[in-house]
């Protein structure tokens, strides 16, 4: 027996290891394969990687949610007090977007539906407050649902804002859609560059409760595209521009709460700006081509190079053509091997020899 088959074994031998040299170039060493941007939008879940692109230049098209982030120190350099928008409230916005927020509120108040901002530009260490004050009233869970994670909130771009009724409250309670303010931005903000991040129906893709308050800004041209979409913009922008590789995984026990989105009705919740609920991945949506770059200039989606002082780590990986090319190869490797490791089998089995 030994005799018969030494042959077909040393081949049998030396076909197994080109297999798992192959498998290993392959990468299917029981790691899970990546989702990357431009496919398959991740299902909601919490995690910390680095987005990308990121450069302050990028800011029409650079995401952050529940998963994506900005590192710490992210602070555009353009940040101007919002009264420059000759507007209502507090804070600062970044000056990319002042000319079109003070043409906004204009036509919001001769339309009788004046607008206010209730909140613009948090640090990342004011965000970081923001949340341990809903953990320590609501408990983790529950602030997950209601608060963005330092580094993962709009705000810290420079160009999230939380719209108000000028000379009202808050828009947190109450049914501030429905009020004249609210209905008018709903309807017109994204004339104006400005589209609703986390609008009602869309918690499965947006991964926030509906805040109809909350809008990002990303110039004229790119907020037609989104609403003619009709994708939130957490949808548009992956599938036309994120270029972050996300790894696929299970959760771990307990990491990820299951949200409850609150159901359409007269009454909205008292909730803070930004939730984040987890649930499965939604229904894959027809996307629309990618618009022409918006005013402001856009790093090409090619291109994903961190802001100029933070290198890129966090779990942001590119991909390049060869390794697609590469694995293609490596995939037929693995096909012929089998195939011949089958006839080596067989004709060890016969006793006829290589």
């Amino acid at each position: 027996m030994k005799a018969r088959f030494a042959g077909p074994a040393r081949a049998g031998t030396l076909a197994a290891a080109l297999l798992l040299a192959a498998s290993a170039l392959l990468g299917l060493g029981g790691t899970p394969a990546p989702v990357r941007g431009m496919g398959p939008l991740p299902a909601c879940r919490y995690d910390d990687i680095l987005t990308s692109p990121r450069h302050y230049a990028d800011w029409p098209v650079t995401l952050v949610d529940t998963i994506l982030r900005v590192p710490k120190d992210y602070v555009p350099p353009d940040l101007v007090d919002v009264s420059e928008a000759d507007i209502g409230g507090n804070g600062r916005l970044r000056a990319v977007l002042i000319d079109d927020l003070r043409e906004m509120a204009a036509a919001a108040k001769a339309a009788d539906a004046p607008i206010a901002i209730q909140s613009a530009y948090r640090s990342y260490e004011t965000q970081q407050e923001v949340f341990a004050d809903w953990v320590e009233v609501h408990g983790r869970e529950r602030a997950l649902q209601l608060s963005a994670r330092p580094g993962h909130s709009e705000h810290q771009l420079g160009i999230g804002v939380d719209f108000k009724t000028a000379g009202g409250g808050d828009p947190f309670t109450g049914d501030w859609q429905l009020t004249a303010a609210g209905k008018w931005t709903k309807a017109h903000a994204w004339e104006y560059g400005f589209v609703m991040s986390y609008p009602r129906g869309k918690l499965d893709v947006t991964c926030y409760v509906f805040e109809p308050w909350h809008f990002r800004y990303v110039g004229r041209e790119l907020a037609a595209s989104i609403h003619g979409s009709g994708l939130a913009p957490r949808e548009y922008l992956w599938a036309n521009f994120t270029t972050t590789v996300v790894p696929a995984q299970t959760p771990k026990p307990g990491r990820t709460v299951q949200p409850t989105e609150t159901p359409p009705s007269t009454v909205e919740p008292s909730v803070a700006p930004s939730a984040s609920p987890a649930l499965p991945p939604p229904t894959a949506v027809p996307l629309t081509p990618p618009p022409t770059q918006p005013a402001a200039t856009i790093t090409p989606a090619t291109e994903a190079p961190p802001v100029a002082s933070l290198p890129p780590t966090g779990g942001v990986v590119t991909i390049e053509p060869a390794a697609a090319g590469l694995a293609l190869v490596a995939g037929a490797l693995v096909i012929a091997l089998a195939l011949l490791a089958r006839k080596v089998l067989r004709r060890g089995r016969s006793g006829v020899g290589l």
